[in-house]
């Protein structure tokens, strides 16, 4: 992809995940690491290849060191308040529900000890007891009342790799630790400043999530754990739903939620690319559901029993849900639930968000078919007003399941023929690679849920997106996300 695409009203948050055969860092390398020139790499999404810039150190706190672009408007206050918010909030809530304590690693003979992943972190890079963020105009191509999408800030997987032009790609490091923060407009805007701070938060899950998983040497998570547990990490830091996602989904701007589309396949509307939206939205709703159904005991170490997980795909979520539910070991049955969930909206028990009253007005919509049919892919899910009963005809596909909904009385009815008010229909493939099946509707006109009259806070824009959803759409030009290095390969004195 040779342009940043075009998207309205949407924030690009970018997560590059680089492959090179570059070697972590060693003694020989460790002084340029540890460079203080204020000469840095970036990446542009006008160009999609990286450049270099010039900064400034503005403030250094007590968990990071602020630089700022040469140019960028920032003031040192500015630069003190940004790292307070850090030190003080968004470090110790991500950390503290993330990352991994008092572990140890071998390497060159010895065991070495860390408190946090972020500790390890360090060490792989340049060793100065921070995280590097680095403020700065991204090369966006944003420009006021022209094109209102914008990056809000990334973090490069690259930079965990020696100082330099990678081998056999196009991407530099910058050898450090670091989180790249946009400030035209994210941080020129007040109104943007809280979805700023809560960029950080998203962003520093994914390098916890890079350190956790491919470093130490386990397989890369699916796309859509890696971004629900960033999702979490807003929540965490805002200590209240997103108003984008939560609008997003009430919305449905595109149409896509409707007609099924969710977070399981991620990004798998590219005739509609806007659709992306949807996954982020969907995913955030299905992480705090789970959440909000475990007990307090659960709720300490839910997400990071994740993250920690030995699988890389739905498993690593099923072995927590199961704890909360025995039938949730079965990811069908655990789909099914939080579908329901988004219809039955009862707010005291698992058919609903349990306890956060902000989220009881949740509202799905009817999709009527010609046909009364529709191509479901696995995860995704369509509910239809049922007129009496109904009974699905012979031919849908083998994962294809269906459940009657009522906001009164038994909540699910599962077997056919299917009484309630709704007729959900999902399919429950746990395999996301497989195609679409054939699922059935039950034709008949029909309404919002009756919740859909108490409307919650929409959203004006912008939206958060990982850029690895936009440079990824161009294949060959995007980098494998998979790095062939482990820490167990590197050498370090």
């Amino acid at each position: 992809m040779t342009k940043f695409r075009n998207v309205s009203l949407l924030t690009l948050v970018v997560f590059l995940l680089a492959s090179c055969t570059d070697i972590f860092f060693t003694n020989e390398n460790k002084n340029a690491a540890n460079n203080s020139d204020g000469v840095f790499y970036a990446r542009s999404f006008v160009t999609n290849k990286d450049y270099t810039l010039n900064a400034e150190k503005l403030y250094e706190g007590n968990k990071c060191v602020v630089w700022a672009e040469y140019g960028a408007d920032v003031s040192v206050t500015l630069a003190k308040s940004i790292a307070n918010e850090y030190d003080t909030a968004i470090y110790h809530r991500v950390v503290d529900t993330f990352s991994m304590r008092d572990f140890t690693i071998e390497a060159n003979s010895q065991e070495i000890k860390f408190d946090n992943i972020m500790d390890l972190a360090d060490w792989l890079t340049d060793e100065d007891g921070k995280l590097t963020i680095l403020l700065l105009d991204i090369q966006d191509g944003f420009k006021q009342g022209v094109n209102n999408s914008y990056t809000a800030g990334y973090f490069s997987s690259a930079d965990f790799y020696s100082k330099g032009k990678m081998q056999n790609s196009d991407y530099y490091s910058n050898g450090r630790d670091m989180i790249y923060v946009d400030t035209n407009p994210g941080l020129l805007r007040p109104d943007l400043l809280e979805q700023t701070y809560a960029t950080f938060a998203h962003e520093l899950q994914h390098l916890i999530n890079y350190i956790t998983t491919w470093v130490l040497d386990r397989e890369p998570m699916d796309t859509w754990i890696d971004e629900g547990l960033s999702s979490q990490a807003e929540y965490l830091y805002l200590q209240k739903n997103p108003d984008d996602k939560i609008g997003w989904f009430r919305d449905d701007p595109v149409g896509t939620i409707a007609k099924g589309n969710n977070f399981f396949v991620w990004d798998n509307h590219p005739e509609k690319p806007d659709s992306v939206m949807d996954d982020y939205a969907t995913v955030y709703l299905f992480f705090r559901w789970l959440y909000l159904q475990a007990n307090e005991n659960l709720k300490q170490d839910i997400l990071s029993d994740i993250i920690t997980s030995d699988y890389a795909d739905y498993q690593a979520v099923t072995q927590v849900a199961r704890q909360i539910n025995s039938d949730w070991a079965n990811w069908e049955n655990l789909l099914g639930a939080w579908l329901a969930a988004n219809y039955i909206a009862d707010s005291s028990n698992m058919y609903g968000y349990k306890g956060d009253e902000s989220l009881k007005n949740i509202q799905v919509k009817m999709l009527n078919v010609k046909g009364n049919s529709t191509p479901l892919f696995p995860g995704e899910g369509v509910y239809s007003s049922i007129s009496g009963s109904y009974s699905p005809r012979p031919g849908s596909g083998s994962s294809i399941k269906y459940a009657g909904l009522s906001q009164t009385g038994s909540p699910v009815d599962p077997s056919a023929p299917y009484g309630g008010t709704v007729l959900l229909t999902f399919n429950g493939n746990s395999d996301g690679t497989k195609s679409p099946e054939n699922g059935y509707l039950t034709g008949a006109a029909g309404s919002p849920s009756p919740s859909a009259s108490r409307s919650l806070k929409g959203f004006s824009g912008p939206l958060v997106v990982d850029a690895w959803d936009i440079v990824g759409r161009n294949r060959e030009a995007a980098p494998d996300k998979k790095p062939p290095i482990k820490l167990l390969d590197r050498v370090k004195n």
